[in-house]
């Protein structure tokens, strides 16, 4: 069961990746445009402990808590894990669904 857990967290941290170098490139052109004046993506009272006006630095947190996961099988550390990435994946589908071409 913990290898196909880790083998969909893997897949799901692929996929915000994917999304997230899309989405850099989006926000980069909003600020040129003096559209995306935000200082970061998520609250400082979100499940997030960096912050950042990219999403880069968010998926580097969920790819070091992933390597922690899988060192430590820790259920907590999972269960934060599963949040982030269901929090990427919603603010992500949303700035796609935003400023489609």
């Amino acid at each position: 069961m913990t290898k196909a857990i880790e083998q969909q967290l893997i897949e799901n941290i692929s996929v915000i990746l994917k999304k997230s170098l899309t989405a850099d490139a989006t926000l980069a052109d909003l600020r040129g445009q003096k559209k995306a004046t935000f200082k970061a993506i998520f609250t400082t009272d979100s499940v997030f402990e960096v912050s950042a006006d990219t999403f880069q630095p968010y998926v580097e947190e969920l790819a070091n808590d992933l390597l922690q996961w899988q060192e430590s099988k820790d259920k907590d550390l999972l269960i934060v894990l599963v949040k982030k990435i269901e929090k990427l994946f919603t603010v992500l589908a949303n700035l796609e669904q935003s400023y489609s071409h």
